[in-house]
């Protein structure tokens, strides 16, 4: 039994109490991001950017928000020529943070190429109420102007009715997961328990379930994977993401035809369940800091694990998706303009030395591989006619 000394908060404690005092650890994480009234994410407290409790791509500087337009641009043009259809496109963004990223995109977009602007309906699906306010007021200004935005819910959307761009830019980390832990070269999943005298979070092993024993089984025949790895130590421990191929298949079945992107921290197969890799790749942040104990102040930090690079493509392949490739962000952004974007900046800002100092930082670290820069790319593809072929910018 591992026990950790935590920051408890009533609401989790009853919660906890009211399923017999053990709940999964895929049950706590999913409560402490997305419960309605305390959840880091589900109460809107999520905190993004320098001032917050962690920093994203979008939230870096509309730098990424102008380059990553230039790739959108460029697949709604072509999906666009390609398709006879009279519905307009759609740009569709999963859990949109607080707009940041949809806000500049459609400034960009609107700049560049006011037609495209006019013929695509932007969709932001976002499952907590607290996220969806701060979305609503960043994007107030494109909503008086007209602009076509809805918020919707995944199971409100018709049966293959997108045709256009579906981003997902760290949001498969932030999918609630199963901790399964080795013990005697078995595996068992970890539960997370309350104990009323100590008044203290621990790991308690609960019993398996068919889903996720199935799900494990099936990735260790079709992708070489072994868990635990050979010679695993007693108490070795990773995470296992049981919804990625549920949310792939969601996504699948609602696009007609267009472009899925995926952006998120991710390792390969061979790193991600490794002898040295022996805690899982789960972290806990709050204000620029990463919290050990994943049962401090729960529901004020946030908390997202890596994604495994082989389940995640072959998972999108055997649902139908085609994978027109992967790549590093800092790879992405460069093929993208990067480079001629930071000498427009210095050029705009000749006469402002700080500003422009702050914009050229912010652009690197969005490519630097110790921070932003090692993010995955992930473009896979959908369409009726499968000799349809897309060029990307951002995949040499």
């Amino acid at each position: 039994m591992n026990s950790l000394p935590a920051n408890n908060s009533e609401w989790l404690i009853k919660k906890i109490i009211m399923e017999g005092g053990t709940i999964s650890f895929y049950d706590y994480m999913n409560l402490v991001l997305n419960d309605p009234d305390n959840g880091y994410y589900g109460s809107g407290k999520a905190n993004l950017g320098f001032k917050g409790d962690f920093v994203t791509s979008p939230s870096m500087s509309n730098d990424f928000a102008f380059l990553l337009t230039k790739q959108i641009e460029e697949w709604l043009i072509q999906i666009k020529s390609k398709l006879i259809f009279d519905e307009k496109l759609s740009v569709l963004e999963f859990g949109a943070g607080d707009g940041s990223l949809m806000s500049s995109l459609i400034d960009h977009i609107m700049i560049k190429n006011k037609k495209i602007s006019k013929n695509v309906r932007f969709i932001i699906i976002e499952p907590n109420k607290g996220m969806i306010k701060k979305q609503q007021k960043k994007l107030e200004k494109y909503l008086k102007l007209g602009f076509d935005i809805l918020w919707k819910s995944l199971d409100e959307l018709e049966y293959k009715s997108l045709n256009g761009v579906i981003l997902a830019n760290e949001v498969l980390d932030a999918l609630p997961v199963e901790r399964i832990i080795n013990l005697k070269g078995k595996i068992h999943r970890q539960g997370v328990s309350y104990d009323i005298d100590s008044r203290r979070l621990f790991f308690e092993e609960i019993l398996i379930t068919k889903e996720l024993e199935k799900s494990i089984a099936f990735a260790q025949e079709n992708l070489n994977i072994k868990i635990p790895p050979k010679n695993a130590p007693e108490g070795w421990t990773t995470e296992w993401h049981i919804d990625n191929r549920k949310w792939l298949k969601a996504v699948y079945e609602k696009i007609n035809n267009g472009i899925l992107l995926v952006i998120d921290y991710a390792k390969e197969a061979k790193r991600y369940y490794s002898l040295s890799n022996n805690n899982g790749t789960l972290i806990s942040y709050k204000n620029q800091k990463i919290v050990e104990n994943f049962f401090e102040s729960p529901g004020n930090c946030d908390l997202t694990s890596h994604v495994c690079i082989e389940t995640l493509i072959y998972d999108s392949e055997t649902l139908g998706f085609e994978t027109i490739g992967i790549v590093k962000q800092g790879e992405a952004l460069l093929s993208l303009g990067l480079a001629e974007r930071l000498f427009e900046i210095q050029k705009e800002l000749k006469n402002d030395i700080s500003k422009a100092f702050s914009r050229r930082e912010a652009l690197l670290r969005l490519v630097d591989p110790i921070c932003l820069g090692d993010f995955k790319w992930f473009v896979f593809s959908k369409f009726k006619n499968k000799k349809t072929k897309i060029n990307t910018i951002c995949i040499r």
